[in-house]
């Protein structure tokens, strides 16, 4: 039966791309951002990065399956008061992407502790979503005195108020996971990239083509499967009691519209966050900083500077 399926799905995939080749976009030395960037090598990987501006540091996370482009609009209006550090997580982006990686959460936060000693960082305020958000949290856990705040946007610390939508559970698990690495096309990926937008129209274009370029290719999907069987939901006990023991500056922002972290998730956060100031978006989904980058960044922009004595 495994076989039929695949088959199948190997027949979905050749008929649903046919006429989806999509828009043509500037990719490694010839895109702006790549020449823009820096690299520095953290635990033999070598990870790109974006540092901007001067003053406390912010350091913006990216979620899956995308890349520091994620935060590109948010870079120059933060960094005219902040010093701005915008990584690729490795297995993205223009960081490396070693087949051999431990691509867990706890992997990743020890990662991301290293990349801001190579990068000479004490602390710094992080502002998180999806992925990014179990990332931090582990670095919570682990060196407290890294994080002076947050800005906590459509992600997660428990697995109460988490949906995995199907194609990535397709992804993930045996026996269907080898036949979700073959099988994942393009069209599948931008109808979850518009079930994702509270306006779908919103994720075609450029999203889409970024989204593509991080799992295109089988060895990039492979990758993208090992990150979701790295999630750690076990961990989320750490999570519940490295946050409500911070006491930093908090700021929650929802795209309420998220099918796979709904606004619920704002109030689990507020419950062991209570200094949090809250903003929700009735009219964006789980991607906010891609449907509202203008007001998420100016948001962001008034909470750094009215908190700036503590970061």
């Amino acid at each position: 039966m495994g076989i039929g399926i695949f088959r199948v799905l190997v027949v979905f995939t050749l008929l649903s791309s046919i006429g989806c080749a999509g828009h043509d976009i500037l990719w490694g030395p010839e895109d702006p951002r790549y020449v823009e960037g820096d690299f520095v090598t953290v635990d033999g990987k070598k990870t790109f990065y974006i540092d901007r501006g001067n003053g406390p540091v912010v350091v913006l996370l990216h979620g899956l399956p995308l890349s520091s482009w994620e935060w590109r609009k948010f870079i120059p209006v933060l960094a005219a008061n902040y010093r701005v550090i915008v990584p690729d997580l490795y297995g993205f982006g223009y960081s490396d992407r070693p087949r051999d990686a431990d691509y867990s959460w706890s992997a990743y936060g020890e990662w991301l502790n290293h990349f801001l000693k190579a990068i000479n960082v004490d602390h710094a305020v992080f502002a998180v979503t999806d992925i990014a958000g179990p990332i931090s949290f582990e670095l919570l856990a682990a060196h407290p005195e890294k994080v002076s705040g947050l800005v906590i946007a459509n992600t997660w610390y428990t697995n109460e108020a988490f949906h995995m939508p199907f194609l990535l559970k397709f992804l993930k698990w045996s026996p269907t996971g080898w036949m979700g690495v073959y099988a994942t096309n393009r069209p599948m990926v931008s109808m979850l990239g518009r079930a994702l937008f509270a306006d779908g129209e919103k994720s075609k274009g450029e999203f889409d083509d970024r989204v593509w370029m991080n799992v295109k290719t089988i060895q990039s999907r492979k990758i993208l499967q090992k990150v979701l069987r790295g999630f750690q939901f076990d961990h989320q006990n750490m999570f519940r009691r490295s946050l409500q023991a911070f006491d930093g500056p908090v700021l929650l922002a929802w795209g309420e519209q998220d099918p796979i972290i709904p606004p619920e998730n704002v109030n689990l956060f507020k419950l062991i966050l209570p200094q949090s100031e809250i903003e929700r978006y009735s009219d964006a989904g789980h991607f906010l900083s891609q449907e509202k980058p203008q007001d998420f960044s100016a948001r962001i922009l008034a909470f750094l500077n009215r908190h700036r004595d503590k970061l």
